[in-house]
């Protein structure tokens, strides 16, 4: 009796349909991790395009405005002595 009694409590995993993940979250997965792939590989040249379009800005078109980049903004002198970005 307390043979059949121990045969029932095992300490080695069962078999079941739970260890099987369906494919379509497998497929879902691979295709988000491609994605991210894709995009980490886009990044550098994102940063390069942004790059040049801030010295076009700062070369090409304040200086054809006649705009100067070092104007005095009260509203952000305010916010830079309040601390800025440090809340």
């Amino acid at each position: 009796m307390l043979l059949s009694a121990l045969n029932c409590i095992s300490v080695l995993p069962r078999k079941s349909n739970m260890n099987k993940i369906p494919f379509a979250v497998v497929s879902f997965l691979a295709v988000q991790l491609g994605g991210a792939i894709w995009w980490g590989a886009q990044i550098d040249h994102k940063v390069k395009l942004v790059e040049e379009n801030r010295r076009y800005i700062q070369e090409v078109v304040i200086p054809s405005y006649e705009i100067s980049d070092n104007w005095d903004n009260p509203h952000y002198n305010n916010w830079l002595k309040a601390g800025g970005w440090k809340d």
